[in-house]
């Protein structure tokens, strides 16, 4: 029986250590800048059953994904590294069930948002909305209930002729606006709901649906009527 009690000390000791791992070691690579070991050796931590539903590691490989994607000499398993970037966020979010890890990294989760919203509204400046529309569905990388999300692809969608979706999308963003507290939300999250909702209105506008494109621009005045970029939208929806 004493020789069971080391034995039973040591198993619950390595647990222990396992349920408080933090995952030093690819904090320490982080620091280093050495993006291709810090994807690696995250990589072997998400496929490992022990650990493959910690959301850490899925944080660090996003991360390293990202910041490799800005290499323009890497090696071609990396080409699609800015895309892969938001899948293994979008694992991160969905393990991440107390929102700890969520809290405590949100300023790099705001940096892919804001770099995400940039290319979007690039491709719908150049009138390429195939592509914004392929972009646009990364923003579910969020969450399948990502109120700007779901208004970005009610325009995107109306735009490849597909109407009944969009509506479709658009009554269900309608809905989960309605209990949404949009002043608690953080920059990036108001800036990609700003851009949805004008890009909505300016389809309906094309349609000639001018009040259901009021409407939509009305739901966003009562966060963004201060902001002058805001009013300049409005303008272009209601006044001209």
């Amino acid at each position: 029986m004493k020789k069971l009690i080391p034995a039973f000390a040591f198993i619950f000791s390595s647990f222990m250590l396992f349920a408080q791992n933090t995952y030093e070691d690819l904090l320490i690579i982080q620091a280093d800048g050495d993006w291709e070991k810090l994807i690696k050796k995250a990589d072997r931590y998400t496929t490992k059953s022990s650990t493959s539903k910690d959301p850490l590691p899925y944080y660090y490989m996003s991360y390293g994904l990202y910041k490799i994607s800005f290499q323009a000499e890497r090696d071609d398993e990396y080409k699609g590294a800015y895309k892969d970037a938001f899948t293994a966020m979008g694992k991160m979010l969905r393990y991440d069930e107390s929102g700890e890890v969520e809290e405590k990294h949100t300023e790099f989760i705001n940096e892919l948002k804001f770099s995400l919203l940039e290319i979007i509204q690039n491709e719908v400046e150049n009138e390429e909305y195939k592509r914004a529309f392929g972009w646009s569905m990364r923003l579910y990388k969020f969450g399948r209930d990502y109120i700007p999300a779901l208004y970005m692809e009610g325009a995107l969608r109306t735009r490849k002729n597909d109407a009944t979706t969009g509506r479709n999308k658009w009554e269900e963003a309608n809905k989960l606006m309605k209990d949404a507290d949009v002043m608690s939300w953080s920059e990036a999250d108001q800036k990609i709901l700003m851009s949805a909702l004008f890009q909505s209105a300016k389809v309906l506008k094309e349609m000639r649906l001018t009040a259901q494109a009021k409407e939509m621009m009305d739901k966003g005045a009562p966060y963004f009527e201060d902001l002058e970029r805001w009013q300049e939208q409005y303008d272009e929806i209601i006044n001209s």
